[in-house]
């Protein structure tokens, strides 16, 4: 069939592997990537609690949908407010996991009684925030590739509730082309139990290069499903089994400054797993300021000695010598346009502190001695 006369529902998401594009046979308008029928349902991914890809920020929940769209279709999006801090939808090209469009929680076109819809097609709608803009449509007689693939993000950050979601998920609503017989609407139903798991397939992704030991650089997202509304920082230190790894500064004002802010541990091997994170709410602050201590198996036997520092673990519990580099990466979340001090007034690639001021993370290494008298 062709692909104008299909909608393909897929379970791509956040460094996700499509492993194929089914196209249907004549009498099927849906196809289901992976071939697996079990899976044909709403959100199947969700990141990091079903799947810990590509750095993640374990005070988020991502959740993920995947799909084909053909030149009439769409995948209607409807939902409410979640119980959170912050929330989008953003739409990504898998091939190069690059931001197509997105909405979020400011932007967004309310009803009266406070629901939202929104629209995924590969329409252009710029007037309207709650219409996003798909992957292009596949050339003419040419099969869906990679570039067809419309990965759909909907981020939840800081749940307020007992679900990583912060409430009932949003419900999708996929409208079919069937040529002659027209359009048809089909609701997926909201996937359960082992249907939200990891992805079938290791994930391609690229490890990060470049990035410097000793002090924070602007990090861009692409090629990992940035945000639009989110900047980054990165580092990435060798492991001093002799020394505690530290990062100090002066913390933003949530809500004033900015929506959100966190420091995680990652490690830069595939599949780029997060090991830990503290987010704005967890950080202990001393006057304003922070220290947060990064640390290995038994480097501090008694973190509650230590008033004032947040700790992250280095690694797992259980894992092996030596331990490999912890790649921090510091988050903002749609700061304030008057914060001057912001990861976003960073040039890519250059350091943090000659822009950030006392707001710049600082990495230094300390003795369990030094750690105490901070």
């Amino acid at each position: 069939m062709p692909v104008k006369r299909s909608l393909m529902v897929g379970i791509a998401a956040c460094g996700a592997l499509v492993a194929g594009l089914l196209v249907a046979p004549a009498a099927q308008s849906i196809g289901v990537l992976p071939a697996d029928p079990d899976r044909r349902c709403a959100w199947p991914i969700v990141y990091p609690q079903g799947a810990n890809y590509a750095w993640p920020d374990t005070d988020a929940a991502y959740i993920n949908q995947a799909v084909v769209i053909g030149a009439k279709e769409k995948v209607v999006i409807q939902g409410r407010d979640p119980k959170a801090r912050y929330w989008s939808i953003t739409t990504y090209n898998y091939e190069d996991r690059e931001v197509i469009d997105r909405v979020n929680d400011v932007t967004v076109k309310r009803a009266k009684n406070g629901s939202w819809t929104v629209t995924v097609s590969p329409k252009q709608n710029p007037r309207d925030p709650n219409s996003l803009q798909a992957a292009p449509l596949p050339a003419a007689g040419q099969s869906p590739s990679f570039r067809n693939v419309t990965v759909i993000m909907y981020r939840v950050y800081l749940s307020e509730t007992s679900t990583y979601a912060g409430g009932p998920l949003p419900t999708v609503t996929l409208v079919h082309d069937d040529g002659a017989q027209g359009m048809r609407t089909e609701r997926l139903k909201p996937c359960v139990g082992n249907q939200i798991r990891p992805p079938d397939n290791q994930p391609i992704l690229e490890t990060a290069s470049g990035v410097p030991s000793d002090y924070f650089i602007r990090a861009p997202g692409g090629r990992f499903y940035p945000s639009f509304d989110t900047s980054y920082l990165a580092a990435d230190v060798p492991y001093d089994p002799a020394k505690i790894l530290i990062v100090t500064g002066k913390a933003p004002s949530v809500r004033k400054d900015m929506r959100y802010w966190s420091i995680c541990q990652n490690v830069n091997v595939l599949p780029l797993p997060v090991v830990d994170c503290a987010s704005d709410r967890e950080i202990a602050l001393t006057d304003g300021n922070y220290t947060v201590a990064i640390v290995g198996p038994g480097q501090v036997p008694d973190r509650s000695a230590y008033e004032g520092v947040t700790f992250l673990n280095w690694a797992n519990p259980g894992a092996a010598a030596p331990l490999p580099n912890a790649f921090l990466i510091v988050r903002n979340i749609l700061p304030s346009p008057s914060f001057k001090y912001g990861i976003d007034k960073v040039s890519l690639g250059e350091p943090a502190s000659p822009t950030m001021g006392p707001y710049a993370p600082i990495i230094d290494h300390v003795t369990l001695a030094e750690l105490a008298a901070r």
